[in-house]
């Protein structure tokens, strides 16, 4: 996928949506180019302007001290270079594609952020948050079995106050929405409209 255009990885992303919308029911097809959105729907007798914003791949997103990879999406820019932002009313609803899992996730225009990143499906389990939750939900599942601290400190290789954190509910480890693409679905985003 390196080798593909701009354009082309542009145009295989309008590809995908359509295919997924027809499957789904809906009449879909391309809009002509110089039009601010690139995919029209017909759901239920209702026409929506789909934009779709296509990636070939994850990309290295610093966060704090480690770097994750994920989709990154500059959703509100358009025009050559991205120099230009789409105006109220020029869009329905935003589908994100990533090519290399053809995963894609919709959401309506009223909910949409400049710049989105979302987890890539093939990492699941892998982000720090989510190898947090694992680790502090098996030190419960120890504790709740009576297994003392002590004892799953030195299994789990752990400090014994971090033990303690975690059976006290200060872990640290927050509820997180679901940031992956296919969490995203096309009926969420028509609910939002």
């Amino acid at each position: 996928m390196k080798n593909l255009s701009d354009m082309a990885a542009g145009k295989a992303g309008e590809y995908l949506v359509c295919a997924d919308l027809i499957l789904r029911g809906h009449t879909a097809f391309l809009s002509e180019q110089g039009l601010p959105f690139d995919v029209i729907a017909d759901v239920g007798g209702r026409l929506l302007r789909i934009q779709v914003k296509t990636t070939r791949g994850p990309r290295t997103i610093p966060q704090r001290a480690n770097h994750t990879a994920g989709y990154l999406f500059h959703i509100k820019r358009c025009g050559k270079g991205g120099a230009q932002t789409y105006g109220a009313g020029d869009v329905d609803i935003f589908a994100m594609v990533a090519l290399d899992t053809r995963d894609m996730g919709f959401i309506s225009a009223a909910k949409v952020r400049q710049t989105m990143i979302f987890r890539s499906t093939a990492l699941k389990g892998q982000y720090f948050d989510e190898v947090l939750k694992v680790r502090c939900d098996r030190i419960r599942a120890l504790h709740s079995q009576g297994v003392t601290g002590s004892e799953i400190a030195k299994e789990m290789d752990l400090d014994k106050s971090y033990i303690s954190r975690v059976l006290n509910g200060k872990s640290g480890v927050a509820e997180t929405l679901e940031t992956y693409l296919p969490y995203m679905t096309f009926e969420a985003a028509l609910r939002d409209l």
